[in-house]
């Protein structure tokens, strides 16, 4: 008994691991961008908690939809957690491997470092390994050329953009997305924001036409700040207010915080300083609860330029205060090297003026570098010969390369289109055929049911009980039927009135039950008397309508007297010494008997009882 109860324990754990596990399988099937947060959360937590029951494959599996789920809501810091962690467990699928490789590379490119993304990516491709699968060889040329690019290596990036051109046809339209996002990226690193921005367009495109909407906040997100520095404010403007609604749609915050504060450097530029506050603060907040440092200190300094333009002097030295603190040394991003500037006049309205002046020193040098890298930047992207030892060197294979890379986004673009117009054809051509089925599978079971119902009938009538005979209703239907087609084709028709002559006397002295006996065994009689072409339905309590087809008047009269003579000589058990009394009139109508009603009429007076009722059947 005890080991029954061992077992049973260590059973229940196992078919919890089996089906969780089921789960991470089925959920690294979905496309990385439709991921539900919720449920990989809550899957994430339950096999974490008692990881030491799963394998490291699995457990590197849901590092690897944590960090899809963190990228799609733009929270780098935890994409960075999430692959380091799954490429820690030393998963033997390489596949994943690779994925969370290609995870971290996203993050380098986030944070620009191009050192570490190319030693990342450069290891990845010289092992064959990873190498087999299209899509992963063509992600990592990709981030390669990102790094090449970055790195001023642009003949390198050159090739590896070429490869990718030669493999992308190869690859699915999904796969574009990403591919040409990372490759705009790689423009919009280079100051060449204005293919940075075709691109991005043909990707916005893209998502529309293949119904890829998930992530379309991070897709404006570039595409408004392609718009900013190209000075397309209002353009710019829109992109960041429909990324923002697109994150808060989806419950992206950080997503969301992005855009607030694209959206809050558009207004700084527009000079509505109010709006760029109230857009501002609250994404410091969200950054900072995040521990995402230095969107944190970017942010801050964008609040501080707005508040000073406003003169609200204290409210901004206490931001760029705080700021230098957070700093802690380190410099500032180039973009934002304005915060240098504020810094020395902060110091000056103070009358501290060595270190206003040390302030105002790093900020002309600073300048200076942002100088010399936006000449750097021009000279790739329009062919400028200063500060360049040989600039075909640089300049041809860029221009190849963008030439190459905005070519790689219209063939995305035609096949998309291709491939929508095929698969709205493809829908209308399956929606008519299922139309066909639904038709053809109707008419198939009407005509079954309707043989079934012919067939029950068929059945019916050959074993349905002897006493069964038709109401009132129906008998009237019948014999007005029969009358007309008699009168009209000229074949002889008999017809016979019967009628239990004390039926009033029967109905007061016996029970209703008794007096469905004697109605059930006088049909019963009725009808073993009946042939092919005769016919008996009851006409009222006690009253029987009969007919006979193609028959002569004398041979009706024969069986219909034998038919009363059975009757009234019938003993009927539950009525004792009880005996019913039988009568009938039987009559051959001829051309002068027009309304049939009438002529069942003279038939019952014949045999001196009231007639039937002579209302017709509707």
């Amino acid at each position: 008994m005890f080991s029954l109860f061992t077992v049973n324990a260590y059973a229940q754990p196992s078919s919890e691991q089996i089906i969780l596990s089921n789960q991470v399988l089925k959920l690294l099937k979905v496309n990385s961008e439709s991921l539900n947060a919720d449920t990989v959360k809550k899957l994430s937590e339950k096999i974490l908690d008692n990881r030491k029951n799963y394998s490291n494959d699995i457990l590197a599996k849901v590092f690897l939809l944590a960090a899809n789920v963190a990228s799609n809501q733009a929270n780098i810091n935890q994409v960075h957690d999430f692959a380091q962690s799954g490429l820690s467990v030393n998963s033997r699928d390489k596949k994943i491997k690779l994925s969370l490789l290609l995870k971290l590379a996203e993050v380098y490119v986030a944070r620009e470092k191009h050192q570490q993304l190319l030693i990342l990516i450069q290891t990845a491709v010289n092992n064959s390994e990873y190498s087999r699968n299209i899509k992963h060889q063509l992600l990592l040329l990709s981030y390669r050329s990102v790094a090449f690019a970055m790195l001023g290596e642009h003949q390198a990036a050159l090739a590896d953009l070429q490869q990718v051109a030669r493999g992308i046809n190869k690859s699915e339209l999904t796969e574009h997305i990403e591919l040409l996002t990372i490759l705009s990226l790689v423009y919009h690193h280079l100051g060449d924001y204005q293919t940075s921005l075709t691109m991005q367009l043909k990707v916005l495109k893209l998502r529309f036409e293949m119904g890829l909407l998930d992530n379309l906040d991070q897709t404006y997100l570039y595409l408004g700040y392609a718009y900013f520095y190209l000075q397309r404010f209002d353009d710019a403007y829109n992109a960041f207010w429909q990324s923002k609604s697109y994150a808060e749609n989806k419950t992206a915050p950080i997503s969301a915080a992005y855009a607030s504060k694209g959206l809050g450097i558009v207004l700084i530029s527009q000079q509505q300083f109010h709006e760029a506050i109230e857009s501002l603060e609250p994404t410091i907040a969200i950054f900072k609860h995040n521990d995402m440092l230095d969107e944190q200190i970017e942010s801050m300094v964008a609040l501080a330029s707005a508040r000073l333009a406003m003169a609200q002097n204290s409210a901004g030295y206490a931001l760029l205060v705080e700021v230098l603190r957070l700093l802690d040394g380190e410099d500032i991003s180039l973009e934002y090297a304005g915060f240098y500037r504020m810094v020395a006049e902060m110091y000056l309205a103070d009358n501290n003026y060595q270190s206003a002046y040390l302030w105002r020193e790093k900020h002309s040098k600073v300048l200076l570098t942002k100088l010399k890298d936006m000449k750097k930047s021009a000279t790739l992207a329009h062919g400028l010969s200063y500060l360049i030892t040989d600039p075909q060197a640089i300049v041809e294979p860029l221009h190849e390369s963008t030439k190459l890379a905005v070519k790689l986004a219209q063939n995305s673009e035609l096949s998309s289109s291709f491939v929508g117009k095929y698969q709205k054809q493809r829908t209308i051509i399956i929606s008519l055929s299922a139309l066909v089925c639904i038709l053809l599978i109707t008419l198939l079971g009407f005509f079954l049911r309707l043989k079934t119902q012919r067939i029950n009938l068929a059945y019916e009538e050959i074993e349905k009980p002897s006493y069964i005979m038709t109401g009132p209703m129906q008998t009237k239907f019948d014999y007005q039927l029969a009358f007309k087609k008699a009168r009209k084709f000229q074949y002889p028709l008999s017809v016979g009135y019967l009628v239990v002559e004390n039926w009033q006397e029967l109905t007061f002295h016996f029970n209703n039950k008794s007096i469905k006996e004697v109605t059930k065994d006088i049909a019963s009689l009725i009808n073993e008397q009946l042939t092919e072409f005769d016919y008996a339905g009851l006409l009222n309590q006690g009253e029987y309508l009969l007919m006979f087809e193609h028959v002569s008047s004398a041979e009706a009269h024969m069986k219909l007297d034998k038919l009363v003579q059975a009757l009234n000589s019938r003993a009927f058990a539950n009525l004792g010494r009880f005996s019913i009394t039988m009568k009938y009139s039987l009559k051959t109508p001829d051309y002068k008997d027009i309304d049939p009603y009438l002529f069942l009429a003279h038939i019952a007076e014949s045999v001196n009882i009231k007639p039937v009722n002579q209302s017709k059947v509707s």
